[in-house]
């Protein structure tokens, strides 16, 4: 991941006059906030964006809090801090006691609650991103003892995400992800097949952010640097346009990029 994170961090920071600095950014939850006393399912299902902030702030070693911060930017205009997120999570689980045995938790606790509601998408973008950390984790030999090899985490990640698409055709987030998992699987390989699906996310919601962003990481690591220019401008110029959607001004937010 960290790869094709950098790429899209440089395709930003390339075309953006924005300060880079934590925090200030708006709080945009496309679910309910939490209140006190609520459960465990509750607080692994939220996507209140404040709240997992607040976690990371409280427990900022804690690889499950910053997963519950990727989930809750996934299907934001900031895929870039949902992709931040989701690799610092994988990084503290390396050096955490109970390591990436915590995405086994993780899957094993969302598939338990995908028998009771298989066609929640809060339930499958957690299970589709924690697949994928529990392949990177067999990949690169963090899981020595696992009989399972990485591939077949990986298929699920991406049959999870597939399974997404399928559910919604109006989801341009799981095209991203989805195109974002198999570019950086097999880049070369999976090139044409990643584009398609960021450019049909961008057929869906042509102001999305994260589908310029993408495509001009796609643009970068073929050497096209113009044209990785211009998804970058496009990326900013999306996420302006939401912005002042919300009534905010743009030029009075630093963006963490």
């Amino acid at each position: 991941m960290n790869a094709w994170v950098f790429g899209v961090l440089l395709v930003l920071l390339s075309g953006s006059s924005l300060a880079t600095a934590a925090g200030n950014i708006p709080a945009v939850s496309i679910g309910k906030p939490l209140s006190a006393g609520v459960s465990q399912e509750a607080v692994g299902l939220s996507d209140d964006i404040q709240f997992a902030e607040a976690l990371v702030k409280q427990k900022p070693q804690d690889a499950e809090a910053y997963f519950l911060l990727a989930v809750a930017y996934s299907r934001t205009p900031y895929l870039e801090r949902a992709l931040e997120a989701l690799d610092r999570s994988r990084r503290l689980a390396q050096k955490s006691p109970e390591g990436f045995a915590l995405f086994d938790r993780k899957i094993a606790e969302y598939e338990k609650m995908r028998l009771k509601t298989p066609d929640d998408s809060r339930i499958l973008y957690r299970l589709g991103f924690g697949y994928y950390i529990r392949g990177y984790a067999v990949a690169n030999g963090y899981m020595k003892d696992s009989t399972i090899g990485p591939n077949a985490f990986y298929d699920q990640a991406e049959q999870t995400f597939q399974a997404l698409v399928a559910l919604d055709a109006t989801d341009y987030s799981a095209r991203n992800y989805l195109g974002y998992l198999l570019a950086e699987r097999e880049p070369e390989k999976n090139y044409e097949a990643a584009v398609a699906l960021w450019q049909d996310s961008l057929r869906i919601n042509p102001e999305n952010p994260g589908a310029y962003m993408l495509l001009g990481q796609a643009a970068l690591q073929k050497g096209n640097l113009k044209q990785a220019l211009q998804y970058s401008s496009k990326a900013l110029h999306a996420r302006n346009a939401w912005l002042k959607s919300k009534g905010i001004d743009p030029d009075t937010v630093k963006v963490r990029l």
